[in-house]
Formats: structure tokens, C-alpha cells, sequence
């Protein structure tokens, strides 16, 4: 019994250590919450503390997808080509958390699929971040 205690605190310390060095590692980089939603209907979000993102600062963003129908997808990207990643597909449905670091410019999210309607944009640049008011009310964002 003994044996296993100090293997478990061995264990705690050694992660305790990885943990610390991984945030050392990135140089203490600010990684900021959003989330994203596609679906069960023709609905596609991003959100901020539950308000829809209109404009955000440069920097590291962690998205998680909340993706609650098979036939939709979620992707993300810079206008220009710069950037574009599908975040989720069709089939695909269930959460997937992907991080990314955003720079200034015109950005957009929408469903491959149904792009002409399940669509969002938003500008990354200096100053504040904000937001709008989302009241989940399954809207369509463009």
C-alpha cells in the first residue's frame, strides 16, 4: 500500500511539472474561451460569454463545437485564403475543442452545405473585443 502512495505522488509531481512547463513553453500566451454551435436546425453561432462575436482582438482562441446535426459543418475562416479549417463535417456531430490563433482582418464561420444561409462574420483587429446579446433564439447570422 505504501508502495502505490509514493508511485501516485511521484506520478502527481511529474504532471504537476509538465503542466507547468507546457504554460512556461507558451510564453504565458492568453488563450481566450469562445463557442460555436451548428444546428439542430439551419442555426450556426459563435459566442463569447453567451454573446455573439462581432469583434475580437488578435490572439489565441479556443472554439469549442458544438455540432447537434449530421447534415451540417463548421468551418472557419480569414478572408483573403489566409486561413480555412473545417472544424466539424457532415456526418459528423458531437463537440471538438480546436485552438487558433487569429489575426486582424475579416473572418467568417458557416456550413459548407448551407453556406448562402448558416452563415456568420466577425473582425479580428485592435481594441476591445465585443459582442452582442444572443438569445439563443435560433437565428441565422450574416
Amino acid at each position: 500500500m505504501r508502495m502505490r502512495t509514493i508511485i501516485a505522488a511521484a506520478l502527481a509531481a511529474a504532471a504537476g511539472s509538465a503542466l507547468g512547463f507546457s504554460a512556461a513553453a507558451g510564453g504565458g500566451t492568453k488563450v481566450t474561451q469562445l463557442r460555436a454551435s451548428v444546428g439542430p436546425g439551419y442555426t450556426i453561432t459563435l459566442t463569447r460569454a453567451g454573446r455573439r462575436v462581432t469583434r475580437l482582438a488578435p490572439g489565441t482562441y479556443r472554439i469549442t463545437v458544438s455540432d447537434r446535426s449530421a447534415i451540417h459543418s463548421f468551418k472557419l475562416e480569414k478572408s483573403g485564403g489566409a486561413f480555412e479549417r473545417s472544424l466539424t463535417s457532415v456526418p459528423f456531430m458531437g463537440t471538438r475543442v480546436v485552438t487558433v490563433r487569429m489575426t486582424a482582418g475579416t473572418w467568417e464561420y458557416y456550413c459548407v452545405s448551407h453556406e448562402s444561409t448558416m452563415k456568420g462574420h466577425f473582425t479580428v483587429g485592435a481594441g476591445a473585443a465585443t459582442t452582442t446579446e444572443d438569445h439563443g433564439g435560433g437565428g441565422i447570422y450574416g
